[in-house]
This record gives C-alpha cells, structure tokens and sequence, in this order.
C-alpha cells in the first residue's frame, strides 16, 4: 500500500434496502431532517400560542401548520428513503472503480458519476457497508460501498487504507454502534 497510485479496486452490484437503510441511518442525513421538521413544528406552535399567553386568541392557522409540520416530520424522511432507494434500483446494477483518483459509477459503458477525492469529506464504516459523504458542485452525494461485493481476498482491507488516506473518518459513534438502527427510530 506504499503506491497508492497503483491500487484499483473495481466491483459491480446492486444495494439492498437494508444496506441503504444502515448507510442513511449511519450518517444521519434523514435522522436531521426529522428533528429540524419537528423544532419547526414546535416552533410554529409556540407562536400559535403567544397570543393567548396575553389573553387573546389561539392562532389556529398556525396551530394547523405545526400539526401538518409534525405529520411531515414523521413520514416525510421513511418516505424520501423508499423513494430514494427505488429511484438508486431504477439505474440497475452498477459498477464502481475505486482507485487514486476517486471513485467512478459507472453502469454497462455509460460512466454516471465520478467523484474525485478532494470532493469526499468524511467515511463512516458499518458492519456491511463504506459510506462516503461529499459534494459535486452544489449537490451532496452519498457514496454506499457494500463489502459484500468486494470479494477479493484483500479489498475490504485495501479500500478501508485507501479511505482512511484520503478521507476524515467520522467520529461517530452511531456507525458502528447503530448499524443496525432503523429510519422509524
């Protein structure tokens, strides 16, 4: 692992719902969206009721926003999952290059996405996944590398080097701890 510039790990597969499931619950992106639907809604309320503090009427066009906002932050993030997984199925299988220019998605001839590593910011390791957070311009990617397809002998060993040397590993702890952690919790 001394030239890195050497290293090339390639695969190809498709994602389960599962190991999507772990990879959103890893880094958190929806377990966020929740809580900031949820302080709006909480918010909304408390200026739905500051007028009846002082003795004048509940506002319930507010009220009915916090109510709408907190069915929002319930079933909005599961949603968003489901249609982010089934969108990620659409592409069929996939095939990934991992080498030291970042990492290339690509599906039959036609290359879908490349993410150099300067774009990368932070990796969480789970049980069964690599998940690599960035940004491609203004859009945030999310980079989910299941170790069950790197079925060489060493290349779950070498694409957790070529991570750590290229990318922050998170310091949470919720990756490996809650790896098996659910979208409804």
């Amino acid at each position: 692992m001394d030239d890195k510039r050497q290293t090339a790990i390639t695969f190809s597969g498709t994602l389960t719902r599962e190991e999507f499931d772990e990879a959103l619950a890893a880094t958190g992106w929806l377990r966020r969206l929740r809580w900031l639907i949820l302080a709006a809604a909480a918010l909304t309320v408390a200026l739905g009721l500051k007028a009846s503090a002082h003795g004048g009427p509940v506002d319930a066009g507010l009220l009915t926003l916090a109510l709408v906002y907190g069915v929002l932050g319930l079933f909005l993030p599961p949603l968003l999952a489901g249609r982010m997984f089934r969108s990620d199925q659409l592409t069929g299988e996939k095939q990934v290059v991992i080498d030291d220019a970042g990492f290339v998605v690509s599906r039959g001839s036609e290359e879908l996405m490349r993410v150099p590593w300067r774009t990368m910011h932070r990796y969480f390791e789970t049980e069964r996944l690599y998940v690599v957070t960035g940004r491609l311009g203004w859009k945030r990617c999310l980079l989910m590398v299941p170790k069950r397809l790197l079925t060489g002998t060493s290349e779950p060993q070498l694409a957790s080097a070529l991570l750590k040397a290229e990318v922050r590993r998170s310091k949470s702890k919720r990756a490996l701890s809650n790896s098996e952690e659910h979208l409804g919790s």
